[in-house]
């Protein structure tokens, strides 16, 4: 039976780029908002207050603790990422959201493989960035933030048994993996891309909106380094699922050597950049680009309109 009935009781939006950002914009923030409510409404039922655990928040905390500001960061992402970038992709092209957002096909293993240490070479190039980022000189108020930030992070990757490492991949690989990808990639670049008619720098100038909406001052350039190499990604495979898996298995290695290893890493190596790693980085980098970008070229995939 044909759909068109049902298409034409259910038209979808006819938003310019920039309509359909601001009504992303709009969804990602009534979902945050759901989100930290949802977030009060299980602390209250655990007698926590939200405010009060994040304020005293770090590698002290109890279990009870990390696990609430755990669940908080599901209803967080699934609110402010998932369901926004979901809902803007259905009520601009309907039944052809899936395809919009380009997760109705997988890679070929080849790809995938070439994707994951792609990014994986982009990350340890960006210690090189890190390096120059801490030569910026911060005032004492974005101080302050990177420090409560800093604890948040170490207080959550403290991780006691199998059941917390798995419970810490969900929060700080997958589902940021997932929800980050949809929107930054899956909305926001295509949406720039139709703006601009321009896909590169829709790439560039979605990765410097990707940096900046962490608000982590320390880690504005190598994330806008990681969000550049997530956007080629998305660009050179035209599937969102090459984004997403290369964005989780960097974080969730993150996560299993914090967990193997039991012990934070050390500052001088946040602070001195390592060159010989840098440098085979970057040709591992340049090699994969060139080797994704052939790919492309013969494999180019038109946008949905």
């Amino acid at each position: 039976m044909s759909s068109e009935p049902e298409d034409r009781m259910m038209p979808r939006l006819e938003l310019s780029p920039v309509a359909a950002l601001l009504l992303l914009i709009l969804l990602m923030l009534l979902g945050s908002g759901i989100g930290n409510g949802l977030a009060f409404l299980l602390g209250r039922g655990m007698g926590l207050s939200l405010t009060e655990v994040i304020q005293g928040f770090g590698r002290e905390s109890p279990l009870a603790e990390r696990n609430f500001l755990r669940a908080a960061s599901l209803f967080s992402h699934l609110f402010t990422f998932t369901v926004p970038a979901i809902l803007v992709a259905t009520l601009l092209h309907r039944r052809r959201w899936v395809q919009f957002l380009k997760i109705d096909r997988l890679p070929s293993l080849n790809i995938l493989s070439a994707g994951i240490f792609f990014l994986l070479g982009v990350f340890v190039f960006s210690q090189f960035a890190y390096w120059l980022n801490r030569q910026i000189p911060l005032p004492s108020w974005a101080s302050e933030m990177e420090s409560s930030a800093g604890r948040l992070v170490q207080g959550l990757l403290v991780m006691e048994s199998p059941w917390e490492l798995g419970f810490t991949i969900l929060i700080v690989a997958v589902l940021p993996a997932i929800g980050e990808e949809l929107v930054f990639r899956g909305v926001l670049q295509q949406e720039l891309e139709k703006a601009t008619g321009r896909p590169i720098a829709a790439i560039w100038i979605g990765a410097f909106i990707f940096s900046a909406f962490h608000l982590q001052f320390a880690g504005l350039l190598p994330r806008f380094f990681l969000g550049a190499g997530l956007g080629y990604l998305f660009y050179w495979t035209r599937s969102l699922w090459a984004p997403v898996i290369a964005h989780f298995v960097v974080n969730a290695m993150q996560v299993a050597g914090q967990y193997y290893w039991r012990q934070s890493l050390p500052e001088t190596s946040l602070q001195e950049v390592n060159w010989p790693a840098v440098t085979v980085a970057a040709l591992l980098v340049a090699g994969l680009s060139y080797y994704l970008y052939l790919h492309h070229k013969n494999n180019e995939r038109p946008p949905i309109s």
